[in-house]
């Protein structure tokens, strides 16, 4: 039970610094010109705004949905850090949370299935 709650709160802590390091990327780093920043937000953050209630209350299946979402992320923030020069640091955070993201989802939702057969048997 411990271990389930434990993947939980990681997984909500690496959700919520993906939103909060994407919002800080697009907001406060150095763009270019030719992309509006209202593009950049709905782009980068509106997806995360749709699981945002289920992980919150800890629903299994859209853990496993939204990990599937993080696969984007991931690559991603990947293709930043092998185009970019400059700043390193926001595609870096990007593929962190969202690789622990996706390993925390999965493993809670498959540590919750065991949890729960356990309890019917």
């Amino acid at each position: 039970m411990k271990f389930v709650q434990s993947l939980r709160i990681i997984s909500l802590i690496s959700f919520f610094g993906l939103m909060i390091s994407l919002l800080v990327w697009i907001l406060i780093a150095e763009h270019s010109e030719n992309f509006p920043v209202a593009a950049w937000l709905i782009i980068g953050v509106v997806p995360l705004l749709f699981p945002m209630r289920g992980i919150l209350y800890g629903k299994t299946y859209t853990h496993a949905w939204a990990s599937f979402l993080m696969l984007f992320y991931i690559a991603h923030g990947i293709g930043e850090l092998y185009s970019r020069d400059a700043v390193i640091w926001y595609p870096l955070l990007e593929v962190i949370f969202s690789s622990s993201f996706f390993v925390a989802a999965n493993l809670y939702v498959r540590a919750s299935a065991k949890l729960r057969k356990k309890s019917q048997t």
